[in-house]
């Protein structure tokens, strides 16, 4: 392993105290409830962007929509 990795994985495997844990816990929950929701409120937007898109082909390419 390199030196970036050596470091990283030292990191990871130190001793922390049970509120050090708990508090690493839930940042890493907040940010993962977070991106989800994220993803949740804006995945609906990019496939109607990408669906317009795509309909954008079939009218040029002259085939039916429906």
């Amino acid at each position: 392993m390199n030196g970036w990795l050596t470091s990283a994985s030292r990191w990871l495997r130190r001793p922390r105290t049970r509120g050090q844990a708990l508090t690493e816990l839930t940042l890493l929950m907040a940010a993962l409830l977070l991106a989800t929701m994220g993803i949740a409120t804006f995945a609906p937007d990019m496939f109607a962007a990408y669906t317009i898109y795509v309909r954008g082909f079939y009218v040029v390419l002259g085939y039916p929509l429906g």
